[in-house]
This record gives structure tokens, C-alpha cells and sequence, in this order.
């Protein structure tokens, strides 16, 4: 469809545009990584449930609408816009490597201000990013810019998402059965494995060692079902904690290093001068041009009199009829 298709291809020779997309998808990548991964440590990890975990993350959307404030503030007064993403991917791989330190002892304030820090990087990265877009275009493209900033930032969190997750669940199992074969020996685990109450996990514990099942194969229906994690003796329910927080860390230095990448990327994003006017009076401007070539190359239509002057009519030759049948 050349020009009229959906997200034409030219539209990527700007290079604000082709800039601004690669970052796109790495953001894309490390935000939605980091926002399916949040989640299910606060559930597994710290107990909470799926309503209390999306309120903790209530520092994450302050930080987003503090880091939204000051960009529109700063960028409405100076003009400028390229010092704000490189800031915020900067922040954001802060953030993920931050967030790789966190364990099952850390307590919830400190994460929550690293989560708060994630949340301003992501917004200090989306909206600039945006506005470069929509700026590096002309009036008639911008919708389609818009939404190709959009486009390459979900593909990206669809392929965070993906790898990051699938990441995620192929080493817990095997940090949790490592977990396990580490404590149990403890006095701790074994205390706890005679008490009567945890008579049911003990008998599971039992079967699967005298078998020879990996611990953590045995026990991977908890990362289905965490609930039960809240009603088990603390001492048992460790190994799983620290097993799911050690691949989380992984998670989030994948992260950091995608972040840190498009670090680079984004000290290549060109400043272009923001428009001091309205695009649609630019856009009116661009349809009077475009009717004023028009009419200059359309060919005039000739309004002169046609002649009506009679010259002497010629004789003209008659056809003789056939003759017809019937009575004259």
C-alpha cells in the first residue's frame, strides 16, 4: 500500500522515528518484564493476595504521575525533550538492578521505593519518547507515528513478557529443590517437619525423598497455587521463598542489562526544535499548498464562443430507396 498502508515503512527513515522505536521496544521489554514479575513476588514471596499486591504497587503509579508532572513542566518551559529519556532509562536500570537485590528478607518499604524509582524511569521514558515522535513528523503523519510509539512498545512487553516469565518458571523449580536440599538438614526444617500440624507435607516430604524425586519437581504445584505457602510453618515455607526470589533476581538483571542497551540507543536520539504552533494550523497551511499546486497544474477549459458562421450548403447525394413490396 506504498504511503497509505497502516505504518508505512518510510515513516522509519526519519531517524527520530527509527531512534525512538528500538528504545520503544527495549522499554517495552523491561516494563512489561517488570510488571509480571512484581506481582508474584509480592503473592508468593511476601503473602500477599492478588488485590493486596495491586495496592502495593500504588507507589509505582505515583511515580509515574510525579515523573509525568515534571517532564510536561520542564519540557512546556525549555523546549527540550532528549535529556529526559536518557535520564529515565538511566533511573529504569537503576531500578531493575535494584530490584535484583530484593529477596525474601527484604522488607516491603524498601522495595517499595525501588519501585517508586521504577515507576517515575518508565514515565520519564514513555511520554518524551512520544512527543519526539509526534514532533519529528509532519501534521499529517502524526497519528500514525503516534501509534507506531505505541505499537513497538507492546510488541516489545509481548516479548518481555514471554521470555522474561518463561526465564522465571524454568529456574524456580530447580532454585526451590536446591532450597530445600539446603535447609532441610537444618534444625529449623527438621523441627518443624515432626510437628503434627505439617503432618501432610511431611508424609509429601517423605514419599518424595524415598522415591528420589527432585524436591523441587515434587513441589512445583505451589508456584500454581501459593496460597498454601500462607498456612504453612514458616520454617517449610522458606525454601520456597528464597527458590522464587533467586530467579527473580535473574529476571531483573536481564533487565537491567536490556535497559542499559537502551541507554546507548538513546544518546542517538536526535534534538529536534519542538513546533511553536498548533499542527492543525500547520496542517491547514500544507492543504492550501497542496490546493494551490493543484490548481496551477490543472489545464484550463476554454470558454470562447463557438462559430456560428453558415456556409452554402453543398448538394448532397440521395441514396435511392429499394423498392417495397405491397401496393404503390
Amino acid at each position: 500500500m506504498g504511503a497509505e498502508a497502516l505504518l508505512p515503512l518510510s515513516l522509519f527513515s526519519n531517524r527520530t522515528v527509527r531512534v525512538s522505536s528500538i528504545a520503544s521496544v527495549m522499554l517495552g521489554m523491561a516494563m512489561f518484564g517488570g510488571l509480571a514479575t512484581l506481582p508474584l513476588y509480592l503473592q508468593i514471596v511476601k503473602g500477599a493476595t492478588p488485590t493486596q499486591a495491586g495496592l502495593m504497587l500504588v507507589p509505582m503509579t505515583l511515580g509515574i504521575m510525579s515523573g509525568s508532572i515534571l517532564t510536561g513542566q520542564l519540557i512546556s518551559r525549555s523546549g527540550r525533550y532528549r535529556i529526559f529519556p536518557i535520564i529515565g532509562s538511566a533511573t529504569l536500570a537503576c531500578a531493575m538492578f535494584a530490584m535484583s537485590f530484593v529477596g525474601a528478607d527484604t522488607t516491603l518499604p524498601l522495595t517499595m521505593t525501588i519501585v517508586a524509582f521504577f515507576g517515575a524511569g518508565l514515565e520519564l521514558n514513555m511520554q518524551p519518547l512520544t512527543l519526539a515522535v509526534q514532533n519529528a513528523v509532519p501534521p499529517r503523519m502524526i497519528g500514525v507515528a503516534t501509534a507506531s510509539a505505541t505499537f513497538t512498545r507492546q510488541m516489545g512487553g509481548t516479548l518481555g513478557t514471554a521470555v522474561f516469565l518463561s526465564l522465571l518458571f524454568a529456574q524456580a523449580p530447580v532454585r526451590i529443590g536446591e532450597s530445600i536440599q539446603t535447609l532441610a538438614p537444618t534444625p529449623a526444617f527438621q523441627t518443624a517437619l515432626q510437628d503434627p500440624a505439617n503432618g501432610e507435607f511431611a508424609a509429601q516430604f517423605q514419599q518424595a525423598a524415598a522415591a528420589g524425586t527432585d524436591p523441587g519437581v515434587a513441589f512445583g504445584g505451589v508456584l500454581q497455587d501459593s496460597s498454601s505457602l500462607t498456612t504453612l510453618d514458616p520454617a517449610l515455607a522458606r525454601p520456597f521463598l528464597i527458590g522464587f526470589s533467586e530467579p527473580m533476581d535473574m529476571v531483573f538483571i536481564a533487565s537491567a542489562c536490556v535497559m542499559a542497551l537502551c541507554f546507548l540507543v538513546m544518546l542517538r536520539l536526535p534534538e529536534v526544535t519542538l513546533r511553536s504552533g498548533s499542527a492543525y494550523a500547520e496542517r491547514a497551511q500544507e492543504d492550501a499548498a497542496d490546493a494551490a499546486r493543484a490548481g496551477a497544474t490543472t489545464a484550463p477549459i476554454s470558454t470562447a464562443p463557438i462559430s456560428t458562421a453558415t456556409t452554402a450548403s453543398a448538394p448532397t447525394a440521395t441514396t435511392p430507396r429499394e423498392p417495397q413490396d405491397g401496393p404503390a
